[in-house]
């Protein structure tokens, strides 16, 4: 097999950032994190059971899932408080206007109706690979489930989930989700059910829910995401008031310096999202130690197994 050098090349920069530095989050976790965003958006219905299936198929090792609770206290996966009108449609397969959507905030529905909503059939414009079919928003019990069925079934390495908890102090005034405390508590309910040991993560945007996990379950693996090109590193390890194992930036905010102040706090450094091969190897070069992506096939193309 020819191995072509700028392949050689990443393959020792992924091991070099493997052994550079080692916390709590890397002891039963790979080295480097191939992360499925939503399962694998680009290629099938976003945070479904297919999806999830299709990611692992696809390389990833990581899956990535957004969660929500019902009004009838569910764990359950979906991106955005309503329907969003690009993938979605209604029960009975009609489209949604904008105006209608916001009628149908979840966390104010019970379970039972929020799973009727078709969010795979309609073509996505976003992502025009992305396979259609009729599928549904899962509880987070029920996906845990399918995917330890499944790679149990095919003899894979089981996977790692990462759980992005969607509140904000903006959702609470609105009424699109739980308080941070309760999301935590339940989400840590659900995971204690299912036998999947420390694998999983939990990640959110909100310091809220992760101030409150770190204090009641220390021994969690802890994200924080951000976008914020006006908050430091440090004055976001200032607000949270400890270290999270993960730090995971939107990826055009990846420097040699932002890997370099990651390397000294002991965090793994996973960027989102991350969508092309060439901004993947670039930041492979850089010594990120992961990349959540929404085409998780890129991984094996850039030389990444």
């Amino acid at each position: 097999m020819k191995l072509y050098p700028s392949i050689l090349l990443l393959a020792f920069v992924i091991s070099s950032c493997a052994n550079s530095q080692t916390s709590s989050a890397s002891n039963d976790f790979p080295s480097f994190f191939k992360e499925g965003h939503r399962g694998t958006r680009g290629l099938m219905p976003e945070n479904t059971i297919p999806s999830m299936i299709a990611a692992i198929e696809n390389g990833a090792e990581f899956l990535e899932v957004d969660i929500y609770t019902s009004k009838d206290g569910q764990v359950f996966i979906a991106h955005d408080p309503f329907p969003n009108i690009g993938h979605t449609l209604d029960a009975e397969g009609n489209e949604i206007t904008a105006e209608d959507a916001r009628k149908y905030i979840f966390h104010q529905m019970n379970y039972e109706d929020i799973r009727k909503f078709d969010v795979g059939s309609k073509p996505y414009p976003a992502f025009p690979q992305q396979k259609q079919m009729k599928t549904y928003m899962p509880l987070l019990g029920e996906l845990i489930d399918s995917v330890e069925a499944y790679t149990k079934a095919k003899n894979i390495k089981p996977v790692i989930y990462n759980i992005e908890l969607k509140t904000s102090p903006r959702y609470d005034s609105l009424g699109y989700n739980c308080g941070p405390e309760e999301m935590i508590d339940k989400v840590m309910e659900v995971v204690s059910q299912k036998n999947i040991g420390n694998r999983y993560y939990i990640q959110s945007f909100d310091f809220r829910p992760l101030i409150y996990l770190k204090k009641k379950h220390p021994n969690v693996t802890i994200g924080f995401l951000t976008g914020s090109r006006t908050m430091t590193l440090e004055e976001n390890l200032k607000t949270l008031g400890f270290t999270p194992d993960i730090y995971s930036p939107e990826y055009h905010l990846v420097t040699k310096e932002l890997v370099e102040a990651c390397k000294k706090h002991n965090m793994r450094l996973v960027p989102w999202t991350v969508n092309s091969a060439d901004d993947m190897k670039k930041l492979v070069e850089l010594g990120v130690n992961g990349i959540i992506t929404d085409y998780p096939n890129l991984f094996a193309q850039i030389g990444i197994k």
